[in-house]
């Protein structure tokens, strides 16, 4: 099974973070601080309903606080499916510019990014 969740890069995340409480009853379930940065938030997970929401902070400029081989990337969007690895492969033969490997992570899972010919980072994942 294959699924899409929006992953909005926003001016302050915290701010964000506060609206989609009081505005939709987000339940906020994960929030990583930037490390060289700690009042900034690099990934962030709201869980509205059945949805899940990912944010975090972008740059002054509108840049991330993860950098990817094509700049600005303003939108990522993070997708569930079965094969990351083939996934990520298909992306770049259709034009797609590497930004992160597919490799295993701590929990199990594996994970890899592209950005597409349009601006928009992907991250591919499978659960371990």
């Amino acid at each position: 099974m294959s699924s899409v969740t929006p992953y909005l890069m926003v001016d302050d995340a915290t701010v964000f973070r506060a609206f989609l409480e009081q505005v939709f009853e987000a339940e906020i379930k994960e929030v990583v601080p930037l490390a060289q940065d700690p009042m900034r938030t690099i990934h962030a997970e709201a869980r509205i309903g059945d949805s899940a929401v990912f944010f975090a902070d972008s740059g002054p400029t509108g840049g991330r606080c993860l950098s990817s081989p094509t700049e600005p990337v303003h939108v990522q969007m993070w997708s569930a499916v079965p094969d990351p690895a083939a996934a990520y492969e298909r992306a770049i033969t259709a034009g797609a510019h590497p930004a992160a490997p597919v490799a295993v992570q701590e929990d199990g899972s594996r994970m890899g990014a592209f950005v597409d010919p349009f601006g928009t980072l992907w991250w591919v994942t499978a659960p371990a």
